[in-house]
């Protein structure tokens, strides 16, 4: 790639407008060269990318914004919900919105395939020109996924190492309506999965306080602890993405049998859609083993570990 072209696109962040980039000292010839060779992006129209810009922000400024929200968070490493659309911050006048799989197609309402948040008026053009930053991201989140979708969001952002200090939950809490603030305190970067993460939240709302990975051994962490006796482990088709894995997980199930427990495994499709029936299963198990709602969780020794046991 020609440096008149290199230059400008690495300083403006792997993204720039025909405009910056003639003002910069490259031309049209150079450009149309470059995008004919492979070596930019022509993302829309009078817009260029680095070929090595990850391709949900090439897909958002295709739009004609900033990548916010759950797609924000994903591209830091987060969760977001399977199948979640391309969430884009444009500003509220914005109207020459494109399909992110195609800048000759119009952006429409029926397109599910993007959430648009006409916010972008709120973003520092310095350093959310592409992205959202991690508490803006979160605090969108908050505004537009269900209460615990967000909680599972927070929790794996802040697994990753993001909005930890206080005064990133500070500007978070800044950006939301009172009703919502109080879901900040709802996280748990202990949590190691979304679907931990939901269930959590939801049997919460429903009066069962959990334990977040209790210790059961050196090597055992289930994913919730209620009462001192039940376990509830949440899988996923990705989890499960071998057979060994699926085998040593039947082994580590069998363990915590052993030690004394009931385990209850839900998959993330009955966590989300089908929760009803999921919180009557746990119920069912309380109450056969003498569990009352609202019982703080807390560790104890059932049974000692099997001589020999692996």
């Amino acid at each position: 790639m020609d440096a008149l072209i290199a230059r400008p696109l690495a300083r403006h962040g792997g993204l720039a407008s025909r405009r910056l980039l003639l003002q910069d000292g490259a031309s049209q010839e150079m450009l149309d060269r470059a995008w004919r060779a492979g070596s930019i992006i022509r993302v829309r129209h009078g817009v260029y990318a680095a070929p090595d810009l990850p391709p949900e922000i090439i897909r958002a400024a295709r739009v004609g914004g900033a990548l916010s929200g759950p797609s924000a968070t994903a591209a830091l490493g987060g969760w977001q919900p399977h199948g979640a659309p391309l969430f884009v911050s444009v500003r509220p006048n914005d109207h020459r919105l494109r399909h992110p799989d195609d800048a000759g197609r119009r952006l429409t309402r029926q397109d599910e395939a993007v959430v648009v948040l006409r916010d972008a008026h709120h973003l520092d053009p310095l350093t959310e020109r592409l992205v959202a930053s991690p508490a803006t991201a979160v605090a969108q989140s908050l505004l537009h996924l269900s209460v615990w979708e967000a909680v599972a969001v927070i929790d794996s952002v802040q697994r990753a190492g993001h909005v930890v200090h206080p005064i990133d939950l500070e500007l978070v809490r800044r950006r939301l309506p009172e009703r919502l603030r109080s879901a900040i305190d709802l996280a748990d970067p202990r949590a190691e999965s979304g679907t931990e993460s939901i269930t959590r939240v939801r049997l919460a709302a429903a009066g069962i306080p959990t334990m977040v990975q209790p210790e059961l051994t050196e090597s055992i962490r289930p994913d919730l602890l209620v009462g001192d006796r039940l376990l509830i482990e949440c899988v996923s088709v990705d989890h499960h993405s071998s057979p060994a894995s699926y085998n040593s997980d039947r082994r580590r199930i069998s363990e915590m049998v052993v030690l004394g427990y009931t385990v209850l495994e839900f998959p993330y499709p009955d966590v989300m859609f089908a929760w009803p029936g999921v919180l009557s299963t746990v119920e069912a198990a309380m109450w056969t083993l003498g569990i009352s709602k609202g019982d703080i969780p807390r560790l104890r020794s059932l049974r000692p570990r099997a001589c020999g046991a692996a």
